[in-house]
């Protein structure tokens, strides 16, 4: 039996926790990627952004979790992701 890294409350999955944890996790990849781009050209640096599969990280991570807080993770992941590439378009 696997626990899980979330708290379920009555039976209702903790989402805040989940997308907090997602937060984080996205941000220390930021961190490892940003000294790698802050060397590239912007549009570079968005391009290769573009190709990071964030989704396919974050569910490796959380492989043993339910499929639940796999979905609400993906979705969340691929969020934060759009709003990072816009940011870095508007430099463009």
């Amino acid at each position: 039996m696997h626990l899980s890294k979330f708290d379920r409350i009555n039976g209702v999955l903790d989402e805040e926790q989940v997308e907090n944890w997602v937060a984080e996790y996205f941000h220390s990849l930021l961190n490892i990627f940003n000294a790698f781009f802050c060397k590239l050209e912007v549009e570079e640096a968005v391009s290769r952004m573009s190709a990071i599969p964030f989704e396919k990280l974050v569910l490796e991570q959380l492989a043993e979790e339910d499929e639940e807080v796999q979905e609400l993770a993906r979705c969340e992941i691929r969020q934060l992701a759009e709003i990072e590439l816009e940011f870095m378009r508007a430099y463009l």
